[in-house]
């Protein structure tokens, strides 16, 4: 580790991905003015993600974008119709280019990946991420949910080798690996998963929860990062600080790319 995180050919970045909204939010029972100093914590608390790229999806209120402003004024931030958003500190990383492409989505819901290419300043190093949303059952059968799935991911592993996607933060509704599953099509398509790779701090907690309720503990994880060969993960946790901020803990990665 130590010749990878001195090598000037490799830029060391570390990165953040959440859930921000979250299924079960509601205005009476969960409102954004009690979430929001929690997911500040989370995110750049003494304990928190302390991030220079954050990745997220379901910023659907402008409530939550004022928040996330705040958090980090002057930073570089990728807003998208499908609100699949990035935010990068402009001192670490320098934003090239951003795409957003609709994934063929059966249901309703119309899933979007965004991309994102990045140039570190400190070494130079150019590299690509991706962040999505996949289908859920929400307002659609099991069934049809999955069968979208697929789809979105098989458009999703096109797209990644099209632009030379490193790095994939995503909700995949998916906490499985199998060959017809969003996991099993990523990994056919040569992506890792970070669980593979690394020992990830608290991994044994449910990344999907009921807000107001103890967070099971199956290691059920339906978020996660996925990477590219040119990756090289150095470290990575599951964010249980601020449980209740969302129904999906955040997560955070350092990871080595050149």
């Amino acid at each position: 580790m130590t010749d990878i995180l001195s090598d000037p050919a490799r830029a060391t970045i570390r990165i953040g991905f959440k859930n921000v909204l979250g299924s079960n939010w509601t205005r009476k029972t969960q409102p954004w003015a009690d979430r929001a100093p929690m997911l500040e914590r989370e995110l750049i608390g003494p304990d928190g993600m302390c991030a220079s790229v954050y990745f997220f999806v379901e910023v659907n209120r402008s409530a939550e974008r004022k928040s996330l402003g705040r958090m980090f004024p002057n930073w570089d931030v990728i807003r998208t119709r499908s609100h699949n958003d990035a935010y990068s500190d402009p001192r670490k990383n320098r934003v090239l280019d951003t795409r957003e492409f609709p994934l063929g989505s059966t249901t309703t819901q119309g899933r979007h990946v965004t991309i994102v290419s990045y140039e570190h300043i400190a070494t130079g190093v150019r590299w690509t991420a991706a962040t999505t949303h996949l289908s859920s059952s929400v307002n659609t059968t099991v069934d049809s949910a999955r069968t979208s799935r697929a789809i979105e991911a098989s458009t999703l592993v096109k797209l990644c080798g099209r632009f030379g996607v490193d790095l994939l933060a995503a909700d995949l509704n998916n906490t499985v690996t199998q060959a017809d599953r969003p996991r099993g099509i990523l990994e056919a398509a040569g992506f890792r998963d970070w669980r593979s790779v690394i020992p990830v701090g608290n991994a044994k907690y449910d990344i999907h929860h009921e807000i107001g309720q103890p967070p099971p503990l199956h290691a059920r994880h339906l978020d996660g990062f996925y990477f590219g060969p040119r990756v090289t993960a150095l470290s990575g946790r599951i964010q249980i600080t601020e449980p209740d901020s969302s129904d999906h803990f955040g997560l955070v990665c350092t990871v080595s790319i050149g």
